[in-house]
């Protein structure tokens, strides 16, 4: 090895010249993985708190203290929609959530353990609640225990994507690599080793590159004698992508793995609008409703008890109403259950969102002429 090539990498060695500004160091840390978890989060639970819940006494609608709990004030703190969305989200990226009562509020775990039992209730202690810890322990039938699946769903699109995303963090260096400006600089041999050469060499890497690889406008680099850089042609194409594939074709596939794992639309968690209505419909009937029959299966069972939800006195998670309805839409629909006497003036205002008048005659039940019993439609049949 020549004098003047051990000189140059000596620069490096001894960490005297940095060349930051010719060669931009790259990360690997990507963040889709986490975006498209907290999107889908997110989604699922602002939709659920949307709905309503529906508590009955003896198969009659009422609005009591349960009501209001459930719907608007969980607890001193917290607002409905802020406590189902903390439910919600626990429930859904960490596979379970702890709800506690405490005098008659209801409050959301941070943390806790739990011993599980077979032939008796399990026991939860060390609980925490915004980081208080409760010096107690609690049997199964004092709290709300939601489960979602058997394994946290988070946990396995983790290991998933851990080779998935060295996948993309490559694609991503790569598109850096071939997008920033690269090139050659070929140094005679007979190039000085004096300390003057040694400074105009700094410079020319440090400040002189870094203005020319910086100017927005057109730029000339002037090269002392016995030197020849050389740019490096890029190989993107034309719409910015790497060997053939768009960036964007990777945080795409990371969006759909996620969805496929929460059962939610690929398209609504991306917030595309195409085939939007069946896809709102494919979310509600396979994502959110199981989630909602889970929410209410654990309330009857510890809060009513099997006598009074025999009784017809129960809640209930209307997820009916969580789409936006446009009066035009539904206007030909509501006409029909009304003239066969399914709905009421007043079950048609709730549809809308809007409040009953409760009232005696938006309460009664109507029929059209039209409809007869079969009874009937045969007798006639028969005199005929």
């Amino acid at each position: 090895m020549g004098a003047v090539s051990e000189w140059f990498l000596s620069l490096f060695k001894n960490n005297r010249l940095s060349l930051n500004t010719v060669v931009t160091s790259l990360t690997t840390e990507v963040y889709f993985l986490q975006l498209a978890i907290q999107s889908a989060v997110n989604l699922i639970a602002n939709t659920v708190s949307r709905g309503e819940f529906l508590t009955y006494w003896k198969g009659e609608p009422i609005k009591g203290d349960n009501y209001y709990l459930f719907n608007v004030e969980p607890n001193q703190n917290k607002s409905a929609s802020k406590f189902w969305r903390d439910v919600i989200s626990k429930l859904v990226y960490e596979n379970e959530c702890l709800v506690v009562s405490q005098g008659n509020k209801l409050y959301v775990a941070e943390s806790f353990n739990t011993n599980k039992f077979a032939f008796k209730e399990n026991i939860y202690s060390g609980v925490v609640i915004d980081g208080f810890a409760l010096d107690r322990s609690y049997v199964e039938s004092e709290v709300f225990h939601f489960e979602l699946h058997n394994e946290q769903i988070a946990q396995v699109i983790n290991n998933l994507y851990r080779k998935y995303g060295e996948l993309i963090a490559a694609g991503q260096a790569h598109y850096k690599k071939n997008y920033l400006k690269r090139g050659t600089l070929e140094m005679d041999t007979a190039y000085p080793q004096t300390d003057k050469a040694k400074k105009d060499l700094e410079k020319l890497l440090n400040e002189d590159f870094k203005r020319f690889y910086e100017a927005e406008g057109n730029a000339v680099l002037p090269l002392p004698k016995g030197m020849k850089y050389t740019e490096l042609t890029s190989s993107l194409t034309s719409k910015g992508s790497v060997e053939g594939r768009d960036i964007r074709a990777f945080v795409d596939d990371v969006f759909d793995y996620v969805a496929i794992a929460f059962q939610i639309p690929p398209q609504l968690l991306k917030g595309n609008v195409a085939d939007t209505e069946q896809a709102v419909e494919n979310f509600l009937t396979f994502c959110v409703n199981p989630i909602a029959e889970l929410i209410t299966d654990e309330i009857n069972r510890k809060m009513y008890g099997k006598q009074a939800y025999l009784e017809k006195s129960f809640v209930k998670l209307d997820t009916t109403r969580i789409r936006a309805v446009d009066i035009k839409d539904v206007a030909n629909a509501m006409d029909v259950l009304i003239r066969i006497g399914a709905y009421c003036v007043d079950d048609c205002l709730k549809l809308l969102d809007m409040e009953p008048l409760n009232t005696e005659w938006s309460q009664a039940r109507w029929m059209t002429k039209n409809y007869s019993p079969i009874e009937e439609a045969l007798k006639g049949d028969g005199d005929n």
